[in-house]
């Protein structure tokens, strides 16, 4: 405003081009104005977009010098995350769920069902870390036979015994087979330990890979 307020009151057309220079150089956008005689007259064409004094002519608005985020897109975006949220707390949890873990990833195992065809969330979200606790919770025998039943008519895919042995942390498991040694004087675990499936499979598990001489040298 102080530059246009400038250009119109300095009669001097030296003075005039100084003050274009400066606006260029500082990229500030000023509309040309005529030179009447009156300083009061300004003219701007009535059919074209503002001109700049770098020698531009695109209007400020949607060209390259400032292209502002779309508020019909900005608050679509919104409503959209509104409904799917609105959906979630429709879905109606079965009452004979018990695992609270269940209950909380279980509207999103249906949502993910209905757009994907299976309830396997990826992992890199925090309903896909809860899919990863289920698989565990069913190998260690912590789920209801129910509860079994409904993941699996969903097509949730539990974990194999090579799951395990890439999905549980090394040193964790390398911890519950020093106690079970310390408690049993053996290493030999059966491979269906019912106090501790996820050990048993995680140790059957080695004892393959060991066999396809496929087990990491640092595991040995």
């Amino acid at each position: 405003f102080f530059m246009h307020s400038l250009y119109r009151i300095i009669p001097s057309n030296e003075m005039k081009r100084t003050i274009s220079l400066f606006a260029t150089l500082l990229a500030i956008p000023v509309v040309s104005f005529t030179t009447n005689t009156h300083p009061t007259d300004v003219s701007v064409p009535p059919h074209r977009a503002p001109t700049f004094l770098d020698g531009g002519h695109e209007s400020p608005v949607g060209s390259r010098r400032f292209q502002p985020t779309s508020t019909k897109t900005f608050l679509s975006k919104i409503h959209n995350e509104g409904d799917e949220d609105e959906k979630l707390e429709s879905i109606e949890i079965p009452s004979f769920i018990k695992s609270p873990v269940i209950s909380q990833v279980y509207p999103a195992l249906v949502s993910h069902k209905e757009k994907y065809g299976n309830p396997n969330i990826p992992l890199g979200s925090t309903d896909g870390k809860r899919c990863k606790t289920l698989r565990r919770l069913h190998f260690q025998n912590k789920l209801s036979d129910d509860e079994v039943a409904l993941l699996t008519d969903m097509g949730f895919r539990f974990h194999s015994f090579e799951d395990v042995y890439y999905e549980c942390d090394f040193d964790e498991m390398l911890g519950k087979l020093m106690d079970y040694r310390a408690e049993f004087d053996t290493f030999q675990i059966p491979k269906k330990y019912e106090p501790d499936p996820e050990l048993g499979a995680w140790v059957t598990m080695l004892r393959r890979l060991y066999r396809t001489k496929d087990l990491p040298a640092n595991q040995i």
